[in-house]
């Protein structure tokens, strides 16, 4: 029945927005790709970009909000609603996913990131307030340790009551962790160095309110990081830091704060808006943050142009803002080679949305080139896997 809700919607989809779109043979709309999608009590596979035709439709229990794929075929699932994480395989040619085994951790986790080799993987429990570490060798799934997230809640008395870790970044030498501490106002730097997995250092931002939410190191493929770019839910500010790498640690310095709606382009319910996702281009040119809840009849995707000069020096420069066609973009990926972003949007409007990407990095708003929407459909994750 969803399978076929879904197949009615993109046809009026396709209506909509008819635009004969080019292809190629590497990352155009109707290359065979597989698409990973998260939604209550589904897990799905698209198999193109056009219409995100879902191949595979997995009903499974509680809402997988966030994923990651061990490759080939080894996919690790939160339920956001309880305290289970479950290993799937997947196999790509029957068109199946299956359960291997599901272990009890933290409640609440929204974000999981693999180490290096995969053998190790961090979740973060925004509903719990704490981070754990999770033993992932040779496919397996065993809980190793659970962090506390330290600190004082901020002063969001409602949003901000108690700590809620919202995601782990790994940094480019694969030895620290970053979590973003959404309810302390903080980032909480995990040194993975011997297994250990210890708190080395914290980084507390001001002012308070910011409510840390997701981010990106930079450059990427380099060694190392010269900078960390923060998203900020509450404050929905973008925020620019420089990494500095001690002998044991990470620190950071905050070399720019601006708001991720631009100048001259505020939400229509500021009380309401909430920054959400971040994700960085391969050419390290161009970053792009999602609005959410912005009170507009649909939210959006701000564009910013990166300036940068020397390994110190860097600055964020607004280009534009794109619609989303949709409520509340929880998450945004790029397609293969980056020439689609793919947009989850959490609460109404079309679910799943690409929009394509000029040569020039600014997003193809007005006629996006792949949609899907039904009543019921909230997708909170979308990847492109293969």
């Amino acid at each position: 029945m969803l399978l076929l809700a879904l197949s009615v919607a993109v046809f009026f989809a396709k209506l909509a927005f008819a635009k004969k779109q080019p292809d190629d043979l590497t990352t155009g709309l109707t290359t065979p790709a597989h698409i990973l999608v998260g939604f209550p009590k589904h897990i799905s596979v698209a198999n193109r970009v056009q219409g995100f035709p879902f191949s595979i439709d997995k009903e499974v229990t509680g809402i997988p909000s966030w994923m990651t794929l061990s490759y080939p075929n080894l996919l690790y699932a939160v339920d956001e609603s309880s305290n289970a994480l479950t290993l799937f395989e997947i196999n790509f040619v029957s068109d199946e996913i299956t359960a291997k085994s599901s272990k009890e951790g933290s409640a609440g986790v929204v974000h999981l990131q693999f180490n290096t080799d995969n053998t190790r993987l961090v979740g973060c429990a925004y509903g719990n307030g704490t981070i754990d570490i999770w033993n992932t060798t040779n496919g397996g799934l065993g809980l190793i340790k659970t962090v506390p997230s330290p600190g004082q809640p901020g002063p969001d008395k409602e949003r901000q009551a108690s700590p809620h870790p919202h995601q782990a970044n790994l940094d480019p030498t694969g030895r620290f962790f970053v979590i973003n501490d959404l309810g302390t106002d903080s980032m909480v730097v995990l040194d993975s160095n011997y297994d250990a997995f210890q708190i080395v250092n914290i980084i507390h931002i001001s002012p308070q309110g910011c409510g840390p939410r997701h981010g990106v190191f930079y450059p990427q493929g380099a060694f190392r990081a010269t900078h960390y770019i923060l998203v900020c839910e509450i404050s929905n500010k973008v925020l620019v830091y420089t990494v500095s790498y001690r002998e044991n640690y990470l620190d950071f310095t905050e070399i720019q704060s601006t708001s991720t709606f631009g100048p001259g382009l505020p939400p229509a319910n500021s009380s309401s808006a909430a920054a959400g996702a971040i994700v960085l281009a391969a050419d390290n040119r161009h970053l792009y943050v999602s609005n959410r809840q912005t009170g507009n009849s649909t939210d959006s995707v701000s564009h910013f142009q990166i300036n940068h000069l020397n390994s110190t020096f860097l600055s964020l420069q607004f280009v534009g803002s794109a619609s989303t066609y949709g409520i509340s973009p929880r998450m945004m990926s790029f397609s293969h080679g980056d020439r689609y972003l793919l947009i989850a949007n959490q609460a109404g409007g079309f679910g799943l949305v690409a929009l394509e990407r000029r040569l020039d990095g600014t997003l193809e708003a007005e006629n996006p080139v792949s949609v899907l929407g039904a009543p019921d459909f909230t997708p909170q994750f979308v990847q492109q896997i293969t």
